[in-house]
């Protein structure tokens, strides 16, 4: 096994990724090698190791010789990951329903059934149940476009998902109890079952730009403003 890939480094990693897409470590807060050691039961090494490879994901960057501080937000980077992440999501989406096949639909039903099954259980609570929420509608959506031929499309997606999704939970977050946008996807996914593909193309990139709307306006509206 590598040094890398030790127990101890995968579970620094995934701990302190976690808590900067979550929120629990804001946007551009410093990282001290030695509180993080503290607060995640570790040493400097794997500590080091994981604020690495952070900042290769674009979630943490390194000041030089100053150390390392979580990523800013920022309008420009919302909308330039959410440009990128509708352009490919919605050719995987359409890539999915001209490959998918019964797999693909029972896939799909499955992560539509937990997204309900979480939505009910939050509901009057989204701001407790963020990381639930956000996580299910992952789900969902990456099961749309589970269908896809390309690994490397899909993880691109991946990767894009992840870097809009720190201020789809600080959005969420903002909300505090109201309901976290409508629920769209029911026809996304009728029309997908229906093979329908212009028009399941059609729901799924209308609702992935309201979507996007809605973090603006939460959490930058003195941009949503000026439009």
């Amino acid at each position: 096994m590598d040094a890398d890939d030790s127990p101890d480094n995968n579970s620094t990693y995934t701990q302190l990724r976690n808590d900067i897409l979550d929120g629990s470590i804001e946007p551009s807060s410093k990282l001290s090698i030695a509180q993080l050691s503290g607060r995640y039961n570790a040493s400097a090494a794997p500590v080091r190791e994981s604020l690495s490879r952070l900042a290769a994901e674009g979630l943490v960057v390194r000041k030089g010789q100053r150390g390392y501080w979580a990523a800013p937000v920022s309008v420009d980077e919302f909308v330039d990951v959410a440009r990128l992440r509708e352009m490919l999501e919605v050719d995987a989406f359409r890539q999915s329903i001209r490959h998918g096949d019964l797999d693909w639909e029972a896939n799909i039903a499955g992560a539509r059934h937990r997204e309900l099954t979480v939505r009910r259980n939050a509901e009057g609570h989204y701001s407790e149940h963020a990381g639930e929420l956000i996580r299910e509608n992952r789900r969902f959506h990456m099961a749309l476009i589970s269908g896809c031929p390309s690994v490397w499309q899909l993880r691109f997606i991946s990767t894009l998902y992840d870097q809009s999704e720190r201020f789809r939970r600080l959005s969420l977050i903002s909300l505090a109890d109201t309901q976290p946008g409508g629920d769209e996807h029911e026809a996304i996914v009728e029309a997908a079952f229906q093979r329908d593909e212009e028009k399941a193309c059609a729901l799924l990139k209308a609702h992935i730009e309201r979507s996007n709307l809605r973090v603006i306006e939460t959490l930058f509206p003195e941009r949503s403003g000026g439009k």
